[in-house]
């Protein structure tokens, strides 16, 4: 099981991911194989890509000691696979402008074999939000263009500037990896503004189109927007920010009728975290939604009533 985090930080999710999968797997299978495991699965198979340099040494440092913790000391030979790169620029390092990278371009051939080669069947995390977006390389540029046109017709819209958001470039490279692999999981916490904004349609339609299932978890507390529970009390963000947010997951495998389900919490951040922590996919209950065209909203809405 092939697992990437291309925003990875510090490597908290998947630090959370090898704890799981080796609970799992000893509860299954005793702890004799614990030591292989690690080796032979986290190590050959996770990855993770991060931007800035300290998160970068700070996460290779953490997953040496949770690895150390979990019963697998790293060695000489071995190290865990999160690289040093731009994951949203397709050149190798040494052809990009990132400075003082030059001199490593075995770690950037590495990095760009998992881009561009290695089918990817898990992508998860929390990727970056900003409106103004600093990656605006070739290969993205180009490939964000997918969500400029709903249904094979252009937005028409004059300035569509919330597709250049860096967490909807994330998701567009996420979803582009998964169709490369022709099956997968795509699972981030992102901005929730894509679920319903009128500028994401032909995102939302993309996204319908490669993948057949489709779970939506809003999770509210915009404060840009002033949002408020149903019920008129005040709704809090579960991060510091005062943009609202949502969780997305995101499968695609032949076979699958496809669905588009959605769920939301509202209220204070106390609440919804225990919510979370006591809720997962199968306990969680989903309203089944239709999104229509012209809009296709990921969120239970009348579009008849939007004319």
């Amino acid at each position: 099981m092939t697992v990437l985090d291309p925003a990875a930080g510090t490597l908290t999710f998947l630090a959370e991911a090898s704890k799981l999968a080796v609970a799992e797997f000893v509860e299954k299978y005793g702890d004799g194989g614990r030591s292989s495991l690690i080796k032979d699965q986290i190590l050959k198979n996770f990855y993770a890509f991060e931007l800035m340099m300290a998160p970068y040494a700070v996460g290779h440092r953490k997953m040496s000691f949770l690895l150390q913790e979990l019963g697998y000391r790293l060695k000489k030979e071995n190290r865990f696979k999160l690289y040093l790169t731009n994951t949203l620029e397709m050149a190798a390092l040494s052809q990009s402008k990132l400075p003082g990278m030059s001199s490593h371009a075995e770690e950037s051939k590495r990095t760009s074999k998992v881009k561009t080669e290695t089918p990817i069947l898990v992508i998860l995390g929390n990727p970056p939000y900003s409106g103004h977006s600093s990656n605006i390389g070739e290969w993205i540029s180009k490939t964000i263009r997918a969500y400029y046109q709903v249904d094979g017709e252009p937005l028409g819209e004059k300035n569509p500037k919330w597709l250049q958001d860096d967490y909807v470039k994330f998701i567009r490279f996420a979803q582009w990896k998964i169709d490369q692999a022709r099956e997968g999981v795509l699972g981030f916490i992102t901005n929730h503004s894509y679920l319903d904004n009128p500028t994401f349609r032909g995102m939302r339609r993309s996204l319908m189109t490669s993948f057949d299932h489709i779970y939506l978890l809003d999770l509210h507390g915009n404060s840009l927007k002033k949002e408020k529970c149903p019920d008129g009390s005040a709704d809090e963000n579960v991060f510091d920010i005062r943009q609202g947010v949502a969780i997305g997951l995101f499968v695609k495998k032949k076979g699958l009728k496809k669905k588009v389900v959605h769920a939301e919490r509202w209220g204070l951040w106390e609440d919804k975290y225990e919510w979370l922590i006591n809720h997962d996919l199968n306990t969680t209950e989903w309203k089944p939604i239709k999104p229509k065209c012209e809009l296709y909203v990921f969120v239970p809405r009348d579009e008849v009533a939007l004319g």
